[in-house]
């Protein structure tokens, strides 16, 4: 056939026409932002033209992502040769930018935040702790966190089991429900309330009026066992003095003696089911369940006696 190296010819143009025109392109963009964890080739070049064949190819990692809210500077060269042993780029035409700066998006965790957190934290757990205002004084700023985009959550935990003189939360942040970091904010709570304070100088041994104490607002995280109401303390005794201004705690004060030295008392002696009485002569103040001298007055004795009331003493034989 006279033709036929022109046929040979034209078919070759065209077989090389058709794969000309099937060969994948990646054009490499100066820039790209990434939300996940790994940067596939997609994410940082233009594939074309459109089909499976360039999705799979996009769809290759090519290095990690940077932390959420940086970025990074990769060269096409490393990307490229990261890819060298895929047979999915063997014929692949390579073109576009030789430098890529990569930024992975993110929520960046403030400061602000953290101590809303806190105090919410605090509003919800308001049963478990005492009436009153309740606040949390940070000792220097809260941890910031950039984390991932993506739906947040997170669990506060203080540094006590009880909340109330807690130094410190620790907050564990999850997206999507992996963990994404923690914020540690460490600080003063404060619980401050109404408590009973001494209005004067009270003195061991004086007795404790409504017009010697007040109520007054102060922060009852570091007050041992306060008082609530005046009415729990009008009558009780001062057992170590407490200054003007400070609030009075259960360590501040006694019962009163209900026998004071020189009453008149009733002797009850016991054993078993049998009982007598008789007088005596309390010889020291005595509150209720304490033990003190009384002069028996039928034998003058001195013995040891109970305090178990007003006026009454009793003593086992």
């Amino acid at each position: 056939m006279k033709n036929s190296p022109l046929i040979f010819i034209t078919a070759a143009l065209l077989t090389f026409a058709i794969n000309a025109e099937a060969q994948i392109s990646v054009n490499f963009q100066a820039k790209a932002n990434v939300n996940a964890a790994k940067v596939l080739l997609a994410d940082i070049a233009v594939i074309e033209p459109a089909g499976n064949e360039a999705y799979t190819i996009g769809q290759l990692p090519v290095t990690t992502a940077p932390a959420p809210g940086t970025g990074k500077e990769l060269t096409t060269v490393t990307v490229i040769a990261s890819l060298r042993y895929r047979p999915e780029v063997a014929n692949v035409d390579w073109q576009g930018s030789e430098t890529i700066t990569v930024y992975r998006k993110g929520n960046r965790i403030t400061q602000e935040q953290v101590q809303k957190i806190i105090a919410d934290y605090l509003k919800e757990n308001s049963e478990k702790l005492p009436k009153g205002e309740i606040r949390f004084s940070p000792g220097h700023p809260a941890d910031e966190l950039n984390v991932p985009t993506g739906t947040l959550s997170w669990k506060v935990k203080p540094s006590l089991p009880e909340i109330l003189g807690s130094s410190s939360f620790s907050i564990s942040f999850a997206v999507d429900g992996k963990p994404a970091g923690t914020s540690i904010a460490r600080g003063k709570l404060e619980s401050f309330a109404n408590v009973v304070t001494a209005e004067v100088n009270l003195h061991k041994g004086e007795l404790i009026t409504k017009d010697n104490i007040v109520l007054k607002q102060q922060n009852i995280c570091v007050i041992d066992k306060p008082f609530m109401a005046k009415e729990q303390l009008i009558g009780m005794q001062i057992a170590r003095n407490v200054n003007a201004g400070k609030a009075i705690e259960q360590k501040h004060i006694v019962s009163p003696p209900i026998i004071k030295d020189g009453d008149q008392v009733k002797i009850i002696a016991q054993k078993g089911e049998l009982q007598i009485s008789t007088s005596g002569t309390a010889k020291a103040n005595g509150r209720l369940g304490e033990t003190i001298r009384v002069k028996n007055a039928s034998s003058s004795k001195l013995i040891f006696c109970r305090v178990d009331g007003p006026g009454i003493v009793s003593v086992e034989f």
